[in-house]
């Protein structure tokens, strides 16, 4: 590490934590009852209303400046059956206003449509933005675009020497110097540690006592927050795919995700030998995979049409995506053109997302990897997530480190990972956790999972937010929130999206 390790850092956070916690939660309430938060709801097209919500910067210092979040909402469409607001985050960290936004067009993002609309027969559905990340369209809270883009989010899977790693750095050090100038003052409170607050205080703005919170995916690292910070005023919380944000060392971090990607492989396979509609069917495809890597490691693989060659890291690179369920069918076809000698699906169909231009990407940094590992560091790392995941699973270190790679570790906010620490008296919470989750590696949701007190884990063979597409998931999700009745101990919901992918 280059001033401290991961582990040290959270040690010294676990230390503080309880102290901290409690200072700020009484800052929050003192702010709460002096000024409650006032919501001014307008109209702003597709059936929502938004409204702004002015907030403290810092709510370490509550007196001190303030900015504004952004909020939507999405109300009831059944008055009768109103139950009440539910704060939903889907997953982010960037706007998740702009997800409650749709039509009726069945193509338009249909799946999370049918949430929407199930969620609205009962509940005020209440996004809320994070900080700089608020959606342009109907919002006057600070929205933060970045001059200089971050690298590619594979830039180190693609990377061969140390010179290509002191590249990624460079301009990832750019891309936080642009980010830092055109937060300004927004920029000190982009930790999921202020987002939690920024909760309570629209819990405070809409009347409530208790929270009832739903979030998926990044949305769950807020929600983890606020189950640490504001523990008696959690009503009922379900978390969809979990991002890990309780390990304190980064090594068990890395390794439960390497182990995930590697068995996630061994699934595609085993998925590709069950569908006829597989275009490797009667065939091994990991072990395509397998001679396709050990070919691209030796010589680039050629692509037709003109198309540049495709290199062992750009094959690996494609490989994270292509392994998320919903891509399994391109995936396949793409191995199978490849080894018939024409590999640019690679660079194409499979080609991973460029870099962000917002500030999404710092506040993932600033929670999850606010000092990452040194290069030297980092190499001791990798060679042991070879040991335990030598086919695949190892390139999700590189992939990780990447993201944050270059990131200065000194003068910005930082909220690092800890052990959760949740009152035993907490509400249940509802935990889904998929099988084939390669996004938020199922390994690192149920290590969450066991440190909240009375959890209630809905295991379900489908892979990233299952709520959304996972109707035996949204039935139990749904259920619980409106109803606080939980599923029984032990359920499991069977694969449903899977069993669909290639129909």
């Amino acid at each position: 590490m280059r001033t401290r390790s991961l582990i040290a850092a959270g040690m010294a956070i676990a230390l503080t934590l309880p102290l901290t916690a409690a200072v700020a939660a009484a800052a929050a309430t003192a702010w709460a009852l002096r000024q409650p938060p006032v919501l001014v709801w307008k109209d702003c097209g597709d059936g929502l209303s938004c409204a702004d919500m002015v907030v403290p910067v810092d709510w370490a210092d509550p007196d001190g400046p303030t900015t504004s979040v952004h909020l939507a909402k999405l109300p009831a469409r059944d008055p009768a059956r109103r139950v009440g607001p539910l704060v939903v985050n889907l997953g982010g960290p960037a706007s998740t206003a702009a997800g409650l936004r749709f039509r009726d067009d069945p193509h338009f993002n249909p799946e999370r449509a049918a949430l929407l609309r199930e969620l609205s027969q009962t509940f005020d559905v209440i996004a809320i933005d994070p900080r700089g990340l608020a959606e342009s369209a109907s919002s006057r809270s600070p929205s933060v675009s970045c001059p200089e883009p971050a690298p590619p989010v594979t830039g180190l899977v693609t990377a061969r020497t140390k010179r290509d790693w002191d590249a990624h750095a460079a301009k990832m050090k750019m891309h936080y110097a642009s980010c830092r100038k055109m937060a300004g003052p927004v920029w000190h409170g982009l930790t999921s540690w202020q987002v939690a607050h920024d909760l309570d205080a629209l819990r405070a703005a809409l009347g409530q006592r208790t929270l009832r919170y739903a979030g998926n995916s990044y949305g769950t690292v807020f929600g983890q927050a606020y189950l640490e910070l504001f523990p008696r005023r959690v009503g009922r919380m379900y978390l969809d795919s979990i991002g890990d944000h309780t390990s304190a060392d980064l090594e068990p971090w890395l390794v439960n995700a390497a182990r995930a990607q590697e068995r996630q492989l061994t699934r595609f396979r085993d998925w590709c030998a069950d569908r006829r509609d597989c275009a490797l069917h009667g065939h091994d495809a990991g072990e395509v995979f397998d001679a396709l890597l050990s070919r691209a490691r030796r010589a680039p693989l050629p692509a037709a049409n003109g198309s540049p060659i495709v290199t062992e890291g750009q094959l690996l690179a494609s490989a994270i995506f292509g392994l998320n369920p919903g891509k399994w069918p391109e995936f396949a076809t793409a191995l199978r053109k490849a080894r018939d000698g024409n590999a640019a699906d690679f660079l194409t169909v499979l080609a991973p997302p460029k870099g962000d231009l917002d500030v999404s990407d710092v506040m993932h940094c600033n929670d999850l990897m606010p000092e990452p590992p040194t290069y030297q560091r980092f190499q001791a790392i990798e060679a042991r997530l070879r040991a335990i995941a030598p086919r695949f699973g190892w390139i999700e270190g590189r992939y990780q480190v990447g993201w944050c790679w270059g990131r200065p570790t000194s003068g910005g906010p930082s909220w690092a990972p800890h052990p959760l620490r949740v009152a035993a008296n907490v509400p249940p919470v509802l935990v889904a956790i998929g099988e084939l989750d390669n996004n938020t590696n199922p390994l690192g949701q149920a290590h969450v999972a066991a440190q909240i007190p009375g959890a209630r884990v809905l295991w379900h063979g489908d892979g990233h937010f299952a709520w959304r597409d996972n109707a035996c998931v949204r039935r139990h999700a749904n259920a619980y929130l409106a109803t606080g009745v939980l599923p029984p101990r032990g359920k499991r919901c069977p694969a449903e999206k899977i069993h669909r992918v290639g129909k």
